[in-house]
Formats: C-alpha cells, structure tokens, sequence
C-alpha cells in the first residue's frame, strides 16, 4: 500500500500542475472577451441576473471545450453566448412568464459614433427601443454584427446554417434600418415634405413608410441621419454586476450548468 501511494502522489502533483497551467491559459486567452460578452448577453436577456447566469454558463462550455474551440475563439465564444442567453429566455419564460425587467442601455461612446450622434439622446433612445422591440434571435444576430464586428460569413459559419443565417441577418438589418430611419423622417423632417407633413397627421405608419420609400425628397432626408446600425454598434457596454468576473476567473469555471437547473 506504501508503495501505491508513493507512485501515486508524485500523479496527482503533476495533474494539479496541469490543471493550473490550463485555468492560467484560459483566464488568459479569455478574460479579456469578458466585458463584451457580458454587453452582448445583457441586451438580449434584459435583466441583470439572468445575464449573470448565462455569462456564467458561456464561460463553464467555454472551460469545458477548452481548447477545442479552433481558431476564431472570440467568434466562438459569442454564438456559444447567444445559445446560453436565449436558453435562458425561454427557461425564464416556461416557469416566470414573458415580462423581462427594463433596463435602459443608451449611453453613448463617443469615440465610436459621430459627434452629431454623442448627445442626441432621444436618438439613442429610438436606437435602442427599435432593438429591444426585435425578436430576441434576430437581436442576437444583428448585435454579433454591428457591435461585435463579426461578419456574416462568420456568424453562418459558427452556427451553421450559412444561407438562412445570412438572409436572416440581412433582413433583420434592412428592416431595423428602416424602421429608425422611417421614425427619424417622420419626426425630424416632416416639414420638407408636404405629403408626408399630411400622412404623419392621418398617423398611418404604413403609408408613411410606403410614401418614404417612394418619395426623393423624404429618401434624401433619411440619408442626412446617422445611420440607426451605427448609433446601435456606438452605445456604450453595459457594466457586469460587480465580483462576476473575478467569480468566473479567480479559477477554473465550474463543471455544472449555472442558472439553468
């Protein structure tokens, strides 16, 4: 017996050296993604202890992969992001109903946006209720896009539906553009137009939409704006709850599924 434990101590050493050496490469590689996937997971859940969990729980697949993720690691980490934020949606809605807690998420950083668009806070505000109005999947694609900076070629590949993902995508961009767009011209820029002065009057939002399309006059004043796409990339990222971080990092993520049992 003396004999076992002495071959077997000298093991056990060396597998907790490995494993150090392994938590230190993976607070490395990923503690630096941290503060982004933590913004991203927040705009899609809503409220701050669900983001909590779902951060957590991206980080426990990301340990559990590690390094298997291949090369693209911030891309992988992302989409694995949004499947932890939109399981725990639908959890949240199967045991608590559909309400999500509001929270306001239009601060504004300026050395991403242009100085016409920095104090204009009503624009943010129209941004950000545009985007918290679309569905929760096509949120999550449109925010991987435009304030995450990865390419739709990469948001397929991850996923692994290349076409739908990218019509999806591609619609959910168009749409959302126009929806702000639409909104600006009617509010801002009325006056230009006669016609349109006389439908936003008769409040008929499919017809102002319809007569903005058509219109030259309303098509140049919507170019005058900054774009909505942008304006969403540009707010600042939501803070994460203090001592997450230092939770998730301090040493390796946890085997088990957080928030999600």
């Amino acid at each position: 017996m003396e004999a076992v434990a002495a071959t077997a101590a000298p093991a056990d050493a060396e597998d907790a050296h490995a494993l150090a050496g392994d938590r230190e490469a993976f607070n490395s590689l990923y503690r630096p993604l941290f503060e982004g996937v933590y913004d991203y997971v927040s705009r899609i859940v809503g409220g701050p202890d669900l983001a909590a969990d779902a951060v957590r729980e991206t980080f426990s697949r990301a340990w559990r992969e590690f390094p298997e993720q291949g090369n693209d690691v911030a891309a992988w980490l992302l989409t694995t992001a949004r499947t932890c934020a939109l399981e725990s949606l639908r959890y949240r809605r199967d045991r608590n109903g559909a309400e999500r807690e509001a929270l306001h998420f239009t601060r504004v950083d300026g050395d991403r946006v242009p100085d016409a668009a920095v104090f204009d806070h009503a624009l943010a505000e129209l941004v950000w209720d545009a985007a918290a109005a679309l569905p929760r999947e096509d949120y999550s694609l449109l925010a991987l896009h435009v304030r995450h900076d990865l390419t739709p070629e990469t948001i397929a590949e991850q996923l692994g539906h290349n076409g739908a993902v990218s019509a999806r995508l591609s619609r959910t961009r168009q749409a959302f553009d126009e929806h702000v767009s639409f909104r600006l011209v009617a509010d801002r820029a009325r006056h230009t137009c006669t016609a349109l002065e006389i439908l936003v009057v008769e409040g008929d939002e499919r017809e102002i939409a319809q007569h903005i399309r058509c219109c030259d006059r309303c098509r140049t004043s919507m170019r005058a704006f900054v774009s909505p796409a942008d304006v969403l990339g540009s707010l600042a990222p939501v803070a994460p709850a203090r001592g997450l971080q230092r939770e998730i990092f301090k040493r390796g993520p946890r085997s088990r599924l957080f928030g999600m049992l």
